[in-house]
């Protein structure tokens, strides 16, 4: 059984479609999700994270396990199981920053109110400041010290380098390739420019879009896909 598995995906978001998003992700390893702007990157890590439910009415389907837990079945371990760093910062944005880990800490089981203390100093974020008042850099830096405060099994990260600046990306890429060092755990981050991929993901899925419909173009290793590109 893989660690993580999405089979047969199915997303109707508007006019827009997600068709048939199917991929296995072994534990430790950094999957790259690469796909132009529009192409439904977002609303497949939405998806998975479960923002974004399954509405069988408008034809949603398809099944989502993570370490054997189903994503519809128990849709509260699995979503404890989840660790995210999004464009959009999901937490109130008139809380501290340090409020957000001692109200939501409670939820994420191992949860470790002195880790994400220590974090958030160690990425320079301010502790005691409104989420709202954050720079865009800083709650991408403060949901990444929210993140592994906890055990979680999969990280889910949204195009996470948009808004870093330089001096922290490459510490960032570091820091992604620790958090799957020890096999416990896996990464999908998303880009849409390959390149800053290549240098710390394992796998590759790239998505395309023909119109208002989305599938799958692309699943495997990285090497590969780059030795595939260098051929066209």
């Amino acid at each position: 059984m893989e660690f993580f598995k999405c089979e047969g995906l199915t997303k109707y978001k508007g006019d827009f479609l997600l068709k048939d998003i199917s991929f296995e992700v072994p534990r430790g390893m950094v999957v790259g999700l690469i796909g132009m702007n529009g192409c439904g990157k977002t609303t497949l890590l939405r998806t998975i994270l479960g923002s974004y439910g399954l509405d069988q009415t408008k034809g949603d389907k398809g099944e989502i396990l993570l370490d054997g837990i189903d994503h519809k079945k128990e849709q509260k371990l699995f979503r404890q199981s989840l660790g995210f760093v999004l464009q959009d910062n999901p937490f109130l944005r008139t809380m501290k920053v340090m409020e957000v880990g001692e109200t939501y800490g409670y939820y994420y089981e191992g949860f470790s109110i002195d880790t994400y203390r220590q974090l958030l100093q160690e990425y320079d974020v301010p502790e005691r400041s409104n989420i709202a008042l954050l720079s865009a850099g800083e709650s991408l830096r403060m949901q990444l010290a929210f993140a592994r405060s906890y055990p979680a099994k999969l990280y889910i990260m949204d195009e996470p380098t948009g808004n870093l600046d330089v001096n922290f990306r490459d510490y960032f890429y570091d820091t992604v390739r620790e958090m799957v060092a020890d096999e416990k755990a896996s990464v999908i981050i998303s880009s849409h420019l390959v390149t800053e991929l290549e240098h710390i993901a394992d796998m590759l899925l790239r998505i395309g879009r023909d119109e208002n419909e989305s599938t799958v173009r692309y699943f495997g290793d990285m090497l590969k896909h780059q030795k595939l590109e260098g051929e066209i």
